[in-house]
């Protein structure tokens, strides 16, 4: 008998020790419903599949604390040039696993230019390279 079965034999068994009376619910009130709710504001909609590339940021990350001005670029469909020349080790190592998380997230392409800067591009944007490549696609 697997491991599931023997779970599932337990739950089924513990299931028919207990039953529901009436009684024991007929002391519930049910809470007043609310008539009106306020709506969140609800921005449009927009595609950024077929949009064009007319800008390209690039953002130096000295600590893990300036994450959100890449973020919100690379969120919005701007492909960001992310510069960590400035930032130690530590928060190094948090801000390329955020980028990573970021453009799986995403769907996009995480890739390493140089030993400090990276390129993050929309899962719109094709890359090419020649030569050794170390991208990381999560479009498939």
């Amino acid at each position: 008998m697997s491991f599931l079965d023997r779970l599932n034999k337990q739950a089924a068994s513990f299931e028919d020790e207990y039953e529901y009376e009436e009684s024991e619910f007929d002391d519930y009130q049910e809470s007043q419903e609310v008539d009106e709710y306020e709506e969140a504001p609800v921005g449009q909609l927009h595609s950024v599949a077929d949009a064009e590339i007319s800008r390209i940021v690039t953002q130096w990350v000295a600590s893990y604390a300036d994450i959100r001005d890449f973020a919100e670029e690379f969120r919005s469909g701007t492909p960001v040039i992310l510069n960590l020349s400035e930032a130690d080790n530590a928060d190094r190592a948090r801000i390329v696993d955020f980028a990573l998380g970021l453009c799986f997230g995403l769907e996009g392409a995480f890739s390493r230019v140089s030993e400090d800067v990276f390129l993050l591009t929309p899962n719109y944007v094709k890359l090419e390279s020649q030569g050794k490549s170390n991208q990381h696609d999560f479009t498939r």
